[in-house]
């Protein structure tokens, strides 16, 4: 299904371009063994004394905030710890790590889906499509701004195996390479629905194994139609900012594409617990994820939400983001999900 009005968002997707690897603290923010042993995890080189000084200063800073956010832990619901962004200021992060940043309007979209006969049917208490077999491994998505590739895969994964019982994991670097005639940008970021569109239109999309990601664009289109594994019947956007839509459509159909606002350090060195900032942003977007459950923990409600890059950040490759509390982050602006 195509939607006959929409503005075209260009997404700044969040791209991870070393792999995360969490370093717990135990010493003196001034030691010069802990700097030296950060380094060494994270393969960090510096071509000047000068430089290293800088980025050395850039570190014990971020270090404090983190040591000082968990410190006054009874006040924030999540944990943060020092990883490979460490010697990077928030500035110089948002400026590696977005493009240009993008307010959602979305007019008259005819694929917006009611929840009127939703809203009157009885839904879990938790869900979490990973024990069901529905979810791929978390993947790392590099120095490409892809994860609106990485969010779409992720939701006709779950729907291939709510279908046939196979998990297969698709190819982003198939929409990657091939989807800039339905509104995508490849490396440079995109949108689900644009995703969603092309394999519709396409009449299919690869596995990761026939065609791989290389977290770069290729110079041209590879897709082989002998090697397509699934196709989409339809895709459907939910009513803006409605969570409950949200909660349900994850219990009743699976994995939801989501964009979210992840603009902050707190997201940056982000490791365990309920994420909730105040300071986050409900109307501008720059990463793409997957909602793959929810539940709550200790009163607090979350969505289990899936990232890309990689398994070692946060919980395994996963947050939890706050459910329940005005839409967080803009996680429930505009989902959108599929069917194969």
């Amino acid at each position: 299904m195509k939607p006959t009005q929409y503005l075209t968002l260009e997404f700044c997707l969040l791209a991870a371009w070393s792999v995360i690897t969490i370093y717990a603290l135990t010493a003196t923010p001034s030691s010069d063994i802990d700097w030296e042993t950060w380094k060494t995890i994270h393969g960090k080189k510096y071509n000047s004394k000068k430089t290293e000084a800088l980025r050395k200063g850039i570190w014990l800073e971020n270090l404090r905030k983190i040591k000082e956010h968990n410190e006054r832990q009874q006040n924030s619901t999540f944990m943060m710890v020092m990883n490979s962004f460490g010697d990077l200021t928030a500035k110089e992060f948002s400026q590696l790590f977005h493009a240009q940043e993008r307010k959602a309007v979305l007019v008259n979209n005819q694929t917006r889906e009611s929840t009127k006969a939703r809203h009157s049917r009885r839904i879990p208490e938790s869900v979490d499509w990973r024990t069901a077999g529905y979810v791929t491994s978390p993947k790392y998505q590099g120095q490409c701004y892809g994860c609106w590739a990485f969010s779409a895969t992720g939701v006709l994964e779950g729907q291939l195996f709510k279908k046939t019982g196979k998990l297969i994991a698709l190819s982003e670097q198939n929409l990657i390479d091939c989807s800039r005639s339905h509104g995508a940008f490849g490396c440079s970021g995109g949108w689900p629905l644009n995703a969603f569109d092309y394999v519709h239109e396409n009449g299919g999309i690869e596995a990761g194994s026939t065609y791989a990601y290389t977290a770069k664009e290729g110079k041209s289109c590879k897709y082989n139609a002998s090697n397509s594994v699934v196709s989409v019947s339809s895709y459907k956007t939910l009513p803006y900012g409605d969570e409950e839509a949200l909660t349900r459509a994850v219990a009743e159909i699976g994995p939801i594409a989501v964009v979210i606002d992840a603009g902050l350090e707190s997201w940056q060195f982000y490791s365990s617990g309920v994420y909730y900032d105040p300071r986050c942003r409900t109307n501008t977007f720059n990463h793409a994820v997957l909602v793959v459950g929810y539940g709550i923990q200790a009163g607090m409600k979350y969505y289990i939400v899936k990232n890309s890059w990689g398994q070692h950040w946060g919980q395994s490759g996963y947050i939890l983001m706050a459910r329940g509390r005005n839409n967080s982050c803009g996680i429930a602006s505009f989902p959108i999900y599929a069917l194969v």
